[in-house]
Formats: C-alpha cells, sequence, structure tokens
C-alpha cells in the first residue's frame, strides 16, 4: 500500500477477454495511490504479471492515466472500476470505432458513385431523338439509285420532316428496264445498295426501315410491251429486298406513273423551299413564314419529262392532282412526257435522220461535232418503243418504220456536221408537233393541255447537268435566255477534235450535247412556255438545302403518312432521374461528412494518446 491518504475501498470489475483473470476485486487502497499503484496490487490479487496495456477505466468508459492518483481522479469510496486491455479496448474500441466511420464512407460512396454511373449510363443510351430511316430506290430508265433519308420520329401532321442520309448509291450497271436477257441482275443492284443501307443505318433500325422502290418510264414502257418480263424483274427485286432485316411487301415495290413522278418531284421541290411551312432539318436558311408561293418542278430523266405546278387557272380533269402535306392542301397541274427523256428522244432523233436520209447507211447528224463518227445497229434504233412500238403511235401519231428492205444487223454510220441551225430546226420538226390541236386551250405541244406556267421553277436532272456542261451554273449569278442560245451557238459550232478533249461528267456523252442542249431549249422555250420575260424564273439546280432534288424525296414524305412514329423508348423517366440523382448525390455527401468525422475522430485519438505520453514522461 502506499503512503499517505485515507484509505478507500475500491473495486474492480475485470472486464478481460475470455482466458484472462475474471471477476470482481474488491481493494481496501490509500485514496492517494496511483492508478499503476492500484493496477499492481490487482494483479497481485489476481496472481497475474503486470501487463504494460492493462489499464483501469472509470464508470464513464475512460482510460485512467497511471501517473494519476485516485483522489485527482475524483475516485472515491466504492467507486467501480473496470480492468481492460489496452490493446483491445483503444485499438479495437476506440481505433476500430473509428475505422468504422471509414467503412461507412466508403460504403456511402460506394453506392453514391455507382447509382451515378448506372443511371447516367442508362440515360446516355436513350437517343435524344429517336430517328426513323427510310430507303427508296429511284429505278429509272437509264440507271438505279437507292437514297436514305433521316427524320427525327416525331412528324408534324402526320408528315415526317425527312432529310437526306448521306449521297446515294448508285450501281455502275443499266437501268432495270434493261434485264430483258437476264432478270436476275436486279438481285446484284439490291445487295450493292442495300449491304450499304446496313452500313449506314444502326442495327437497331434494321427492322423498323421501309424500303421502296419506284421503277419510272424505262419500266412503264416495258411494262406495256412485255408485261411478263417486267413482272419477272420486278419479283426478282422484290424477292432479293426481302432477304434483308428491313421492312418491304410486293406493294412496296412498283412502277409508278408519270403523273406520281412529276407530283413527287414538287413535293421534294416545295419541301425544300419551305412552301409547307415547315424547314428541313438540313436547311439553315429557311424560316416558317418564307415561302408563301409554291415551286413549280421540271424533271426530265433518260425516257419521259415531267412538268409540276400549281396553276392560276382550273385545270381539266386528268391534268390535276391534289396533294396532302403537313395539314395543308394542295392541287396541281402536272403532266409527264413519255418518250421525252433525254436518251429516248436521242433515239427518236437519230431514228429520224435516218428516215429523213432515205434509210441510207451513211448518215449526216447536224448536231454532232464535224469530224466525230460512230456507227449504230438496226436495233438499236428501230426496235424501241418510242420509235417503233406502240407509244410512237400514241406520241408521234405514226411509228418509224424502214420502208426499205434492212437487215436486223443493218449498221448506220453517223458523221458529224457541226450545223446548229439545221440541229435546232430538226429537233423542233422531228420530235414535237406544236400545231396539234388539243380538247382544252392552251396547249404546249403534241396536242396536252397547259396552263401559263407561273411563278418560280426548279429544273434539275438532264436540265441541270446540260446548263452546268455549259459552264452555265457555276452559282456566281443566273444566266439569262441569250446567255444560254450563245452557250449553245458556241459548243454546237466545235468540230469533234475540240470536244473531245472537254471536261465532262460523262465523256460518252459529248458527242450529244448539242443535240441534249438544243432539245431542252426548244422543250423550255416553245413546249412550256419560258421566254425573256420569265426566264429568271428557272433555277437550274442539282442539290438544294443538301438535298437532291428529284423524285425520291417526295414520295418518302408521301409515304411517312402511314409510317408510325418512332417514339423515344424511355427506359428512366427524367423526373425519376433527377430524383436518383439527387438520392445517390446525397451518398456522395454523406460519404464526405463520414470521412471528415473519422478525420476529427482520428486527431482526438491522436491528441489523447500524445497527452498520455507526455504524462508518462514525467515520471
Amino acid at each position: 500500500m502506499e503512503d499517505g491518504g485515507n484509505e478507500i475501498e475500491v473495486v474492480v470489475q475485470s472486464v478481460l477477454a475470455p482466458g484472462c483473470p475474471q471477476g470482481r476485486f474488491p481493494l481496501q487502497v490509500p485514496s492517494n495511490i496511483s492508478v499503476e499503484g492500484l493496477m499492481r496490487r490487482v494483479c497481485k490479487d489476481a496472481n497475474v504479471p503486470l501487463l504494460p496495456h492493462y489499464v483501469l477505466k472509470n464508470a464513464r468508459n475512460e482510460v485512467l492515466p497511471s501517473l494519476e492518483t485516485l483522489n485527482n481522479l475524483d475516485v472515491i469510496n466504492g467507486s467501480v472500476l473496470h480492468w481492460d486491455d489496452d490493446d483491445l479496448s483503444t485499438k479495437t474500441s476506440v481505433k476500430g470505432w473509428c475505422n468504422t466511420w471509414w467503412f461507412m464512407c466508403l460504403i456511402a460512396f460506394f453506392i453514391g458513385a455507382i447509382g451515378l454511373v448506372a443511371i447516367s449510363i442508362i440515360k446516355s443510351k436513350e437517343s435524344a431523338v429517336a430517328y426513323s430511316y427510310g430507303i427508296v430506290f429511284d429505278a429509272g430508265s437509264s440507271h438505279t439509285s437507292m437514297y436514305i433519308y433521316q427524320w427525327n420520329g416525331a412528324k408534324l401532321n402526320e408528315t415526317a420532316v425527312a432529310s437526306q442520309f448521306g449521297e446515294p448509291v448508285t450501281p455502275p450497271v443499266a437501268g432495270i428496264s434493261h434485264f430483258t436477257t437476264d432478270t436476275t441482275e436486279g438481285r446484284h443492284v439490291v445487295k450493292i445498295c442495300l449491304d450499304a443501307a446496313q452500313d449506314r443505318i444502326p442495327r437497331k433500325n434494321w427492322k423498323k426501315t421501309p424500303v421502296y422502290l419506284g421503277a419510272t418510264a424505262g419500266m412503264r414502257m416495258l411494262n406495256e410491251v412485255n408485261k411478263t418480263i417486267s413482272n419477272e424483274i420486278l419479283a426478282v427485286i422484290r424477292k432479293a429486298i426481302s432477304e434483308y432485316s428491313f421492312i418491304t411487301s410486293d406493294d412496296d415495290a412498283l412502277i409508278i406513273t408519270g403523273e406520281e413522278e412529276g407530283a413527287f418531284s414538287w413535293i421534294t421541290s416545295n419541301y425544300v423551299e419551305g412552301t409547307f411551312h415547315v424547314t428541313p432539318p438540313t436547311s439553315n436558311m429557311l424560316s416558317e413564314n418564307m415561302k408563301p408561293k409554291t415551286t413549280g418542278a421540271l424533271d426530265m430523266g433518260g425516257a419521259s419529262a415531267q412538268i409540276s405546278f400549281i396553276p392560276n387557272m382550273t385545270v381539266p380533269q386528268g391534268y390535276s392532282r391534289p396533294v396532302e402535306l403537313y395539314g395543308h392542301n394542295y392541287t396541281l397541274y402536272t403532266h409527264s412526257f413519255l418518250c421525252y427523256g433525254i436518251n429516248e428522244a436521242l433515239r427518236r432523233y437519230r431514228a429520224a435522220l435516218v428516215q429523213s436520209q432515205n434509210f441510207s447507211v451513211e448518215i449526216n447528224d447536224p448536231c454532232a461535232p464535224a469530224g466525230w463518227k460512230s456507227n449504230f445497229t438496226h436495233d438499236a434504233l428501230f426496235q424501241a418503243p418510242c420509235v417503233g412500238g406502240q407509244h410512237a403511235v400514241d406520241t408521234f401519231g405514226s411509228r418509224i418504220i424502214p420502208d426499205v428492205y434492212l437487215d436486223d444487223d443493218t449498221v448506220f454510220l453517223f458523221s458529224g456536221a457541226s450545223d446548229v441551225e439545221k440541229c435546232q430546226s430538226f429537233v423542233a420538226d422531228s420530235l414535237f408537233n406544236f400545231s396539234a390541236q388539243c380538247d382544252d386551250s392552251p396547249c404546249s405541244f403534241n396536242g396536252v393541255f397547259q396552263p401559263p406556267v407561273v411563278g418560280d421553277f426548279y429544273a434539275f436532272s438532264t436540265f441541270y447537268y446540260v446548263t452546268n456542261f455549259l459552264n452555265l451554273t457555276d452559282g456566281t449569278k443566273a444566266f439569262t435566255l441569250p446567255d444560254f442560245h450563245a452557250a449553245i451557238d458556241g459548243f454546237c459550232n466545235k468540230t469533234w477534235q475540240e470536244v473531245e478533249v472537254m471536261p465532262a461528267a460523262k465523256k460518252s456523252a459529248l458527242p450529244s450535247y448539242c443535240f441534249q442542249s438544243n432539245f431542252i431549249d426548244i422543250i423550255l422555250t416553245r413546249g412550256y412556255g419560258f421566254d425573256t420575260s420569265n426566264w429568271n424564273n428557272l433555277h437550274f439546280v442539282e442539290k438544294v438545302a443538301n438535298t437532291k432534288i428529284g423524285w425520291s424525296l417526295g414520295f418518302m414524305l408521301n409515304k411517312s403518312n402511314g409510317i408510325p412514329v418512332n417514339e423515344p423508348q424511355n427506359s428512366i423517366s427524367t423526373v425519376t432521374f433527377v430524383l436518383l440523382t439527387v438520392l445517390f448525390a446525397l451518398f456522395i455527401l454523406a460519404a464526405v461528412g463520414f470521412a471528415c468525422h473519422a478525420r476529427l475522430y482520428r486527431a482526438a485519438k491522436a491528441k489523447r494518446k500524445y497527452t498520455r505520453l507526455a504524462e508518462y514522461g514525467s515520471i
């Protein structure tokens, strides 16, 4: 017992782990005995050595400093102290408590971080815009092109606000109407195009993307001449399309009428101009109310030519077509001139030249450049429907049939003459009948009713290609009708030696550009009625608002009325997303709070430890 002070009774209760001294140890000790001295007495009574990590704690579970006396620590008579192990109490209880805060910090941070990442990934996979796609094959008389159109799923008054998606795909083969000897060639065309479509359109959209094929004048003529072959060609194409994952049916691959072709071209022209009070996605220059008037459409392909516009007069039945788009109704004049596409017109012109020169095998061609020579077979000139078939009778009143005996393998040698005046007069006289009477007036040519042209017009396809070749559509300014005539005269007076070195998109067309120039000049001026007073209303274009002008976009817009809206598939609503974001953000904030608390607790513990060491050092 240490000297000094009154004796008090203290009970030491063991809270040591199993295997260590257990029970209660009542002791009579001086009130000024040190905690270490009391600890020695307890160990002696328990018959165990004093270990350095043994500690005594008061009722508040506070470790009593070993050098302090009991009376300084307010230990009074009858007090109960706890005998504990410093390794377990401070490292398991105090330090472990600190670890618990860090553990809670990690759990909260993990939940918050994983939650935020998860909902962000889910939300990011939801397309901000649920795009829809449509595929249209323009199966013309000279080639087939595939166009892909895209819109944002939603529609305006049941009609898509679509734009051309990438450049068209045009396989390097003839139009499908030429597949008469091997109808399976249609499969090859479909494969080239739809393989490219699969590369462009996201896989998830394949089963929601419709495919359409519109065959134009070439197939219209073939269908009348040989319906069996035309049906076989379409059957092959339909089967080839059906082997892909896109949406299709037999009714989606068909021959469209000339009037439909003209109407769809008109829709395209007015859509890109903003006439329908919608702004095409690819345009950055149109506003809601910019185009109160409509724009006419002039198209010329390989086998037919179309004119479509809104007239200022009542149109007889058979020449008008109603159009409903974006909640608006329109009634337009439209007419398709079969056999007035540039290729069939050229064939008809050459056959007429042979006829006018008594079917001689050597033909003088005033529209071709002097010095040019080329051979053409009997079949190439006279077996086509526009020359020797029913279309020649329907269109021109008679067939061009040789009235002398000619073998089918007869070859005609054409020689260029560079005679622009004879070229102009012969084209007008042999291909157009401007004196024909029509049941309703006014007329254009061949007895066809046409109201006076009014408003602006887009002239595209062959109209653009020819004027572009003549360097008239460089984009700097519009060209006048005298400019056009001067360019024609300048080119048509060139020799073949001069012409054959000229740059051209199609070198094979170089000998016929003089004919093409005069042909479109005559059909525009004497046929449709454009002159110096309204020539500036003509706009020769290939693309407007990054969209190629033609019938296919108008066809797609018209078809979109029956395509279901592709709404975004939201796997998580906006409200839920916001609430979950707040919740997981709170977990992150809680983790920060736990971390701060753990650091403060560790700092407090370290402070106590350093204070105790200082007391020990004062021994």
